[in-house]
């Protein structure tokens, strides 16, 4: 039995460009062009969509200040349009000046289609159809098939497993390593910061912004924690590097890079529009973080695993240059950030830390629920 399905993809400007449609009836059969714009960064663009088979396609546009919210911008029109005309298909229609585009394709099952974004369009030499063309179709097919014989050899070459493992169990761990790579993001914002109840700062939000920061990090889960997690990286770089230790080293910059004057890093970096609409329903309590809470201190695992390699010789010339002359621009953050898990996070007995971020409601409690887990730890 024949069933549909529905695939949702969308493209949002955060800085509020505006996103012009290809047209009001988009017939990808004819023209692959979606949509097109214009970023001081990267120039103008364009979005285009290719497929073998005739496609039905829906979009609706919308004007927001912000996009946290786009699922409601979209459930609200996908009910509209079932209340009226009893189908769940976007409007095709759009808000003046919209900043984000949202598309439908709702088509049988299976079926195939291939999104290509190209930048630099109007520059006279873009050859915007050859890159389109190159990006799609049976060109795009080739190059992935390249890039999965690659990656099943760096795979052994990596891990050796080949005459360890069943095949079956090589697959699951291939699927391991693709899934954690996959996961790794770009992230840019603010983090929100609690502020002491003492503090005279404290008004009617309780939080300051943290600095405009960028973060590139692996995160724990993209459908439900699409966002960097401090103690779980450091779990993540235990296979990455393993991987390769260059996209490790820059990800543990990146962290350190977060560091403030105390040492002190947030544990949970929501950055972003796009980051802050996964966080929509949680109290804002667990949004803010917390100065006098840290994480276990996962990176410095990473770090002697590193180094553990280098003794091993697991590395080439290359990359062990590459980790120490890491290792020592990033030293003074290290050590700051040591010192302060030693004179704000230690507990009673000698070599133990006392995590903080319970309050006196956890008595009342079965099962205490906090962000920080645990509440002491060992010296990792």
């Amino acid at each position: 039995m024949l069933r549909h399905g529905h695939l949702f993809f969308y493209l949002a400007d955060e800085s509020g460009h505006v996103l012009s449609l290809a047209g009001d009836n988009l017939d990808t059969d004819k023209n692959s062009l979606l949509a097109s714009g214009s970023r001081s960064d990267i120039g103008d663009w364009q979005l285009h969509l290719k497929s073998k088979e005739v496609l039905e396609l829906h979009y609706s546009g919308f004007r927001t200040p912000h996009i946290h919210n786009l699922s409601d911008l979209v459930q609200h029109n996908l009910g509209a349009q079932v209340r009226k005309f009893g189908q769940m298909l976007l409007s095709d229609s759009s808000e003046d000046s919209p900043n984000i585009l949202v598309f439908q394709i709702s088509e049988r099952i299976p079926f195939k289609a291939d999104i290509a974004f190209v930048s630099g369009t109007k520059v006279k030499t873009s050859k915007v159809k050859e890159r389109v063309s190159r990006l799609t179709g049976a060109s795009l097919t080739s190059l992935l098939q390249d890039k999965q014989t690659e990656f099943d050899v760096k795979f052994e070459r990596c891990f050796n497993v080949a005459d360890k493992l069943e095949p079956d169990s090589t697959i699951v761990g291939k699927a391991a390593i693709a899934n954690m790579l996959g996961g790794i993001g770009y992230f840019y914002g603010q983090s929100k910061i609690s502020i002491p109840e003492n503090s005279s700062l404290r008004g009617h939000d309780n939080f300051i912004s943290y600095w405009p920061a960028e973060l590139y990090t692996a995160v724990p889960s993209r459908p439900f924690f699409p966002r960097g997690f401090l103690w779980d990286e450091g779990f993540h770089q235990l296979l990455i590097w393993r991987w390769d230790v260059h996209i490790c080293l820059d990800i543990i910059g990146h962290w350190l890079d977060l560091m403030n004057i105390d040492g002190w890093i947030p544990r949970e970096q929501i950055l972003g529009s796009e980051a802050l609409s996964k966080c929509s329903k949680l109290p804002e309590e667990v949004v803010a973080q917390y100065p006098s809470n840290g994480n276990p201190p996962t990176l410095y695992l990473v770090i002697r695993d590193l180094l553990d390699g280098m003794e091993k010789n697991k590395f080439t010339a290359t990359e062990s240059n590459g980790i120490t002359s890491f290792l020592e621009r990033a030293f003074i953050r290290l050590e700051a950030w040591f010192q302060w898990y030693n004179t704000t996070q230690k507990g009673k007995e000698m070599g133990s830390y006392y995590w903080h971020g319970r309050d006196n409601k956890v008595t009342w409690e079965l099962n205490p629920q906090v962000s920080l887990q645990f509440s002491t730890f060992q010296k990792l």
